[in-house]
C-alpha cells in the first residue's frame, strides 16, 4: 500500500512538472509557444513583444551572435536593468561583466526618453485601458543576458504573477522559459500574421491580427 501511494505521488509530481515552466526549459520552435500562457489571450501583449524582439530588435552578426540594435543600458524601448534578486534566472556571481536587462513594461513612465515600442505591441494595452483588466495587459516581459562584449547570449520570456496571487511584482518561475536561437530565427523569418497563424493551429484562443494584402499562405 505504501509503495502504491508513493508511486501515485511521484507520478503526480512528474505530471505537474511537465506542464510547468522553469527558466532552463528551452522552447525550440514556434509550436512550443502554443500552450504557454505568455501573451496568449487579450489583452496580453507578450506574443507581439516577442515578435518585435526577434524581428526588429536583434540581428545576427557574421559569427552567429545575437546583437541588439540599441544598447539596452541606454533605456531605449523601455529596457532596464534586472537584478535577479529573486534568483529567477541563473546567477551571474561567477560571470563578471554579464548583466540581465528586461523589456515589456508598457506604462508611460517606463519611457522617459528614447524610442518606444511599435504600435502593434502597444495595441492591446491601449484597447484595454478602460477595462477592468486586473493588470493582465502588462504582465509579459522579455529578459536578455548581455555578455561583456555587448552581445545577447540568452533570451527568456516570463510574466508577473497574477494580481490575485499577492506576489507583488515578482516573476513567475513556472511561466519562465528560455528561447532558443532556432526559435528566434524562425520568428524572425516570417511575417507577423503568419506567426500568429502558426500559433492558432492548435488553439482556439482569439487574438486579433491585422492581415496584410498580397501575402501568400505559409507552409505549415
Amino acid at each position: 500500500m505504501g509503495h502504491t501511494r508513493f508511486l501515485c505521488i511521484l507520478l503526480l509530481a512528474l505530471s505537474l512538472a511537465s506542464v510547468s515552466g522553469r527558466p532552463e526549459d528551452t522552447l525550440e520552435k514556434i509550436e512550443d509557444l502554443v500552450d504557454k500562457d505568455f501573451g496568449r489571450r487579450f489583452p496580453r501583449h507578450g506574443r507581439n513583444l516577442l515578435y518585435w524582439f526577434c524581428r526588429e530588435y536583434i540581428k545576427f552578426d557574421n559569427n552567429g551572435k545575437m546583437q541588439p540594435t540599441k544598447d539596452p543600458e541606454d533605456g531605449e524601448f523601455g529596457f532596464h536593468y534586472y537584478g535577479n534578486r529573486e534568483y529567477l534566472l541563473p546567477s551571474l556571481h561567477n560571470q563578471r561583466w554579464y548583466d540581465y536587462y528586461v523589456v515589456g513594461n508598457l506604462n508611460e513612465e517606463n519611457f522617459p526618453w528614447g524610442e518606444r515600442l511599435p504600435n502593434y505591441v502597444l495595441e492591446e494595452f491601449r484597447r484595454s485601458m478602460n477595462l477592468n483588466s486586473q493588470d493582465e495587459n502588462n504582465r509579459d516581459r522579455i529578459i536578455v543576458r548581455i555578455t561583456p562584449d555587448g552581445a545577447i547570449d540568452r533570451v527568456y520570456i516570463t510574466q508577473h504573477y497574477d494580481i490575485n496571487s499577492n506576489r507583488g511584482s515578482q516573476y513567475d518561475p513556472d511561466n519562465t522559459y528560455r528561447i532558443s536561437t532556432d526559435l528566434i530565427r524562425a520568428i524572425r523569418n516570417i511575417p507577423r500574421e503568419w506567426f500568429f497563424l502558426r500559433l492558432s493551429q492548435r488553439t482556439r484562443v482569439p487574438y486579433a491580427v491585422c492581415g496584410r494584402s498580397g501575402d501568400n499562405e505559409p507552409d505549415l
